[in-house]
């Protein structure tokens, strides 16, 4: 993850948790990808009520989150259908995982029904892959900083 911590920190999206520290085995926040998200579309992210405050309103706005619980941790199916709506919103081809088979994923059936569309498209643009021996999706579990700077990168060139 190290080039997808480069390339998101010299794109101003995120910042480190300390001076030449990135922790990237700690657990990012609804409203941090909301305003990752809304620092890679443009908008002014500075001087909200909280830090993520501009950021959470944005992502509402602009249909990329409910804008709910943004200081809890963003999970594997939220954070693929949060960058889902923000692809659709800029654009971009989303139709690639149409006829992406996520059934064989074995806890498939557990992913929730808004975010299926979200995990077809992620996975069959390779920004979101199998956990642990790659035959589990793990929908519920928490995104760690590194693996949501990967696949943010991942995102970036598969739009590029």
């Amino acid at each position: 993850y190290a080039q997808a911590v480069l390339y998101c920190r010299e794109q101003g999206l995120v910042r480190g948790t300390a001076d030449h520290t990135f922790s990237p085995d700690r657990s990012m926040t609804r409203g941090m990808v909301s305003t990752v998200l809304a620092r890679l579309a443009g908008a002014d992210t500075a001087g909200g009520e909280t830090w993520y405050a501009k950021g959470t309103v944005w992502a509402v706005e602009n249909g990329i989150s409910d804008g709910t619980a943004p200081e809890q941790p963003v999970t594997r199916e939220q954070l693929a259908a949060m960058l889902y709506r923000y692809a659709q919103h800029e654009g971009y081809d989303v139709s690639i995982g149409e006829d992406t088979n996520i059934l064989s994923y074995a806890d498939a059936f557990t992913v929730s029904e808004y975010a299926v569309s979200a995990l077809q498209w992620a996975c069959g643009a390779g920004i979101i892959s199998g956990t642990g021996d790659g035959s589990t999706f793990s929908p519920d579990t928490v995104c760690q900083r590194g693996q949501i700077v990967t696949f943010l990168y991942r995102a970036a060139n598969a739009a590029a």
